[in-house]
């Protein structure tokens, strides 16, 4: 009795301090919002024409980027938002394997649909095997281990073949969502609570109001069990991702609006994009690629289908907005929104994996249940206004992202509405979460080294600096297509080309090629970047495409 009572005097200092600095844990909430396949200009508040009042007040009341970089693919930009690292660290040097299996494959066979043989696993570089390395800490890892609650719902996309690769195993608390890299809308398959394939349940099921709710679900339950401690929150939007299906209510809202066609509207947007100040007075349209037609060469029929698969993709971010409504509502009910940092962002860029008329049945849209596959490279093109090319390039249309950042507590209330200017690419948010949450990369895991991180916070930026987030050049690659971006001079080049030079500040659309002109940034940003890609185990796309999950 004695020693218990002797302990228990011992104790209660610790007990009393680690209540006391729970108690005046100021450390902000963090909600990663990821939307999949949406282009830099499809939203309100960078020039679009979707209703998106939610995303559009955080922005009023928040900061927006103009010149943020993701990592051109789904796979890809998952990878380093998980980890701050470069895809090719993380083992997602490509794409991640599939879910399914290899059906009967033929005696030597590289590859059958969708999937690898086995033999083909063992002479695959780790920077492409597929599926993030377990050695390698993981965001919400690191975040649990400086106290955070971890919860994620929606599209995973980063390893799906071994129960090891899964979000429960990579440091989440809670998961509800999809392996894969896509799902249905309506009926999803390989949909996952946790560790355990399940259903979808209820009427009129619509995965996007789904993930929402489990999210809002995590959060109120966080607030009764854990309320003195911060919480992370990854929300993995699938839209407006294909196969392209929205709710009809939704889809009724916009038949008719983009009858105009992709010509006019992009004159237009590009237009309000200046009076906003997302681009310079100077920035021009980037030609329309020769495989798309004037929209005035139409026939009436075809105008009416272009423009009701349109309407199923703006339809789908609409609904995105939506759910982001009731979440933030949720936020203010509880009194997390203020100290709660909501970081917005697209994947990549609108997706042109068809031809200009896209995939669809037009007698299918705005059906429940239903819908279209995709909806082609005209629209495309439409989203990425001003932009060249679209997701797996890394011209300006696949790589730049809308950025829309809110943190009430934490942005001076004076740079609201404020457009941050300065280049910046998706290692620096995970820095910025970790400096925020007061967590690290370690060194060392399993022991085996862990690559440093090669992002920059963004905390000052936040805060108003309008100095260079970086001083030094920073790189993406992927598929071989590639950059490297140094102050307002951008190198980038398809897989197979020769290096091009742009000079962002005079040419946002990457119009004028002054390689020929400048030899010399040339030279000094191609062997910066071939130092790069050596460090970071990025293989000539030449050799690396052997590799590929996919069909060759």
């Amino acid at each position: 009795m004695r020693f218990r009572f002797l302990l228990s005097v011992l104790l209660f200092p610790v007990f009393l301090f680690s209540v006391s600095a729970r108690a005046a844990d100021s450390r902000p909430n963090i909600v990663l919002v990821l939307v999949d396949d949406m282009g830099w200009s499809n939203i309100g508040c960078y020039g679009g024409m979707v209703e998106t009042p939610t995303i559009d007040r955080l922005a009023e009341n928040g900061l927006r980027f103009n010149q943020f970089y993701n990592a051109a693919r789904c796979c890809p930009t998952r990878a380093t938002l998980m980890t701050g690292l470069h895809p090719h660290e993380t083992g997602i040097g490509h794409m991640t394997l599939p879910n399914r299996p290899v059906a009967d494959p033929e005696p030597g066979e590289a590859t059958s649909y969708f999937a690898l043989v086995e033999a083909d696993r063992f002479r695959i570089p780790t920077a492409y095997q597929g599926w993030l390395k377990n050695w390698i800490p993981t965001l919400p890892e690191m975040l649990k281990e400086a106290g955070y609650g971890t919860y994620m719902t929606g599209k995973w996309h980063l390893g799906s073949e071994k129960k090891s690769t899964w979000p429960l195993q990579r440091g989440f608390d809670k998961f509800y969502g999809h392996l894969a890299g896509t799902s249905d809308f309506f009926v999803p398959a390989n949909l996952y609570r946790g560790n355990q394939p399940i259903q979808a349940e209820g009427e009129r099921y619509y995965i996007t109001d789904a993930i929402t709710d489990e999210a809002i679900k995590y959060l109120n339950n966080h607030d009764r069990r854990k309320d003195d401690e911060p919480f992370f929150l990854y929300l993995a939007y699938n839209a407006p991702h294909f196969p392209l299906q929205c709710m009809p209510e939704d889809y009724e809202r916009y038949v008719g609006k983009f009858m105009e066609g992709w010509d006019a509207l992009r004159a237009k947007r590009l237009e309000k994009q200046k009076r906003m100040g997302l681009v310079p007075e100077n920035t021009t349209l980037a030609p329309r690629p020769e495989i798309v037609p004037a929209w005035n060469t139409l026939d009436e029929q075809k105008k009416v289908e272009m423009d009701a698969i349109m309407a199923t993709y703006a339809a789908m971010i609409d609904r995105v907005d939506q759910n982001l409504g009731k979440l933030v509502e949720n936020l203010e009910d509880s009194g997390e929104f203020d100290n709660t940092l909501i970081v917005f962002l697209s994947d990549n860029g609108g997706e042109a994996e068809s031809g200009p008329f896209g995939r669809f049945e037009y007698e299918n849209l705005g059906q429940y249940g239903k819908g279209g596959n995709k909806y082609g490279r005209g629209w495309a093109t439409l989203s990425n206004t001003p932009f060249r090319e679209y997701k797996h390039y890394a011209h300006q249309g696949g790589v730049q992202t809308p950025l829309v950042v809110s943190w009430p507590d934490g942005i001076d209330a004076a740079l609201n509405s404020s457009i941050v200017e300065q280049p910046s690419y998706l290692p620096d948010l995970v820095e910025t979460f970790l400096e925020l949450g007061g967590a690290s990369r370690p060194a060392m895991n399993g022991g085996k080294p862990i690559p440093a991180g090669q992002g920059i916070s963004l905390l000052d930026t936040l805060r108003g600096s309008k100095e260079p987030v970086h001083t030094a050049p920073f790189f993406i690659e992927h598929e071989g297509n590639r950059i490297a971006r140094d102050g307002k001079w951008k190198l980038v080049s398809y897989f197979d080309t020769p290096w091009e030079l742009y000079d962002l500040d005079a040419d946002r659309s990457e119009s004028n090629d002054l390689a020929g002109q400048h030899p010399e940034i040339v030279s000094r940003l191609d062997e910066a970047y071939q130092n790069w890609a050596h460090r970071s185990n990025v293989i000539d796309w030449k050799y690396a495409k052997e590799f590929n999950v996919y069909r060759r």
